[in-house]
């Protein structure tokens, strides 16, 4: 019988976890599942914006592919024919249930995506961020769906907390500075970011607290072993120079795996669109996946790390900000189709006020030697040869997925 799946995602959080090295935050239920499965060390997001990052996920599609190129409540839609994850489950045989959160179509329409039943609703009628649930109440609530649960075939529960999304303190989060604040080199630590900083923590610590009591809750009905349990994220935090940008710190994202298959205990280093969740996701239950998709299933290699795992490059699109990348393991390219939005260099103030300049219409970093991308080397004669060919897939990329870019 195929496994029961549990997906939980949050928002707007990153990496932002101790299983991924940081040592202020409060999660302890996230890394105990990171240590009873699979964590991948460099999963990055297709879009450092939610709708298109999550549309990408859950269809194994490119934005430019799927429709979905900005956020849902700006007037973006999955095309007609696009299928959602939940709706590929459901027609092989499995209970396919919302709870609370998703961004891959409007509020109302979620039944569009192949859910059967949505619960946890938010309150319609009370504005954001007050109409959602806090994730230990979500959490409870599908607690409450296992404890009712007569239907005898597979589920698949897909569980979406708000937390991390700003304002961080909307679920009754307070801010968490027990072991200080992780502050990363691109930002200014003063008393401002600080505190951003601190609330951020504050909401982890709330999502966190929601994925332990849905782990207890497979534990207490005797499903953990038969559940395929995924956690992610949908693209960086939300500061200065990462959620909306092509930055790695906007492009990074947690993917964690527990269930049947996977190694307890182990880590790929390889690098992981989520374009190919979806596929991944099926192949980890050895279900049949649509032909013609983008993404390609990474779990051969996820079940047996001694086998090859999928060479590089991986891409990534901002649609709203004229901006497409290419990344490797060793170098990442930035095409800027337009000198705007204007923005300041690192380190960058919480207001990201400071002094503005145009966007070079090239940025080329070397991964390796400067990690926080502040050093472009574009136009820089010794990587004329890897600026070629970066530049060659990068458009070959676009040219498969008939970006708008290329149709005008």
């Amino acid at each position: 019988m195929p496994p029961n799946i549990l997906h939980i995602s949050t928002h707007d959080s990153g990496r932002w976890f101790g299983c991924y090295g940081l040592k202020t935050v409060h999660t302890p239920h996230i890394d105990r599942l990171a240590s009873e499965g699979l964590l991948l060390e460099q999963a990055f997001a297709v879009s450092p914006i939610c709708s298109p990052s999550r549309g990408a996920a859950m269809t194994g599609l490119y934005p430019q592919r799927n429709g979905l190129l900005g956020l849902t409540h700006q007037g973006f839609s999955l095309n007609g024919n696009v299928q959602h994850a939940a709706q590929l489950l459901q027609e092989q045989g499995y209970q396919s249930v919302l709870f609370s959160f998703q961004h891959e179509t409007v509020m109302e329409r979620w039944r569009r995506l192949g859910f059967e039943e949505y619960l946890s609703p938010e309150t319609g009628e009370r504005q954001y961020p007050f109409m959602f649930q806090s994730a230990p109440k979500v959490a409870r609530t599908f607690e409450t769906f296992l404890k009712e649960r007569k239907d005898s075939r597979p589920f698949y529960a897909q569980v979406g907390f708000n937390e991390t999304h700003t304002p961080f303190w909307f679920g009754g989060a307070v801010p968490d500075r027990e072991k200080g604040t992780h502050l990363p080199d691109y930002l200014v630590g003063d008393q401002d970011m600080q505190t951003h900083l601190a609330g951020l923590q504050g909401a982890l610590k709330l999502a966190d607290e929601g994925v332990g009591v849905l782990l207890e809750a497979l534990n207490r009905y005797h499903l953990a072993e038969t559940t395929l349990v995924v956690f992610t994220t949908d693209h960086g935090i939300e500061c200065q120079r990462d959620k909306w940008t092509l930055y790695d710190p906007g492009m990074e994202i947690a993917c964690i795996l527990r269930g049947p298959g996977i190694p307890s205990g182990s880590r790929h280093s390889g690098l992981f669109s989520n374009v190919d969740f979806l596929p991944t996701l099926m192949d980890l239950a050895e279900l049949p996946c649509p032909e013609q998709l983008d993404g390609q299933s990474h779990a051969p290699h996820f079940r047996n790390p001694e086998t090859a795992s999928l060479s590089d490059p991986i891409f990534g699109i901002y649609f709203n900000g004229a901006c497409r990348c290419v990344r490797t393991q060793t170098h990442k390219l930035i095409w800027n189709l337009g000198p705007e939005p204007y923005v300041s260099d690192p380190p960058m103030l919480l207001s990201g006020d400071g002094p503005k300049h145009a966007r070079p219409i090239w940025e080329l970093y070397e991964l390796q030697q400067d990690p926080n991308e502040f050093h472009n080397r574009a136009g820089d004669p010794e990587l004329a040869e890897v600026e070629t060919l970066l530049r060659t897939q990068l458009h070959a990329w676009l040219s498969r997925v008939q970006d708008p870019c290329c149709l005008t």
